[in-house]
């Protein structure tokens, strides 16, 4: 994603929410490390926006977001075997809701025990 089309999303829509669902400012964002969320823009727009929440930087492949990248991996793979692709968001939100909650049990408990003991 490009920086400028990231930034747009997190104006024109998470800056709303965030304000709805945290009027005091007390809420989280979190970011990855993802380019588009290193872009100086981006960065930029964040810093003139501290005050109304926190950001918190996620360092990049952590093991503690693996599992759900897996996850939407399976979700993604899924998703792109659907003939005709999905014709419009509803439906597509049907079917994301329809994998995730048909994804197997065991898929989770490998993806537990792929996270490293501490």
């Amino acid at each position: 994603m490009k920086a400028m089309n990231y930034l747009s999303i997190i104006a024109d829509q998470f800056h709303p929410y965030m304000a709805f669902v945290f009027p005091t400012g007390n809420g989280i964002f979190q970011l990855n490390n993802a380019q588009c969320h290193k872009a100086r823009i981006v960065l930029e727009w964040f810093e003139e926006h501290t005050d109304e929440f926190h950001l918190m930087s996620w360092p990049p492949n952590s093991p503690d977001i693996n599992p759900m990248e897996h996850i939407r991996d399976v979700m993604e793979r899924q998703l792109r075997t659907q003939t005709p692709p999905c014709p419009n968001i509803s439906t597509l939100r049907d079917l994301c809701l329809y994998i995730w909650y048909n994804l197997s049990p065991v898929l989770y408990q490998k993806l537990v025990a792929s996270m490293p003991q501490v």
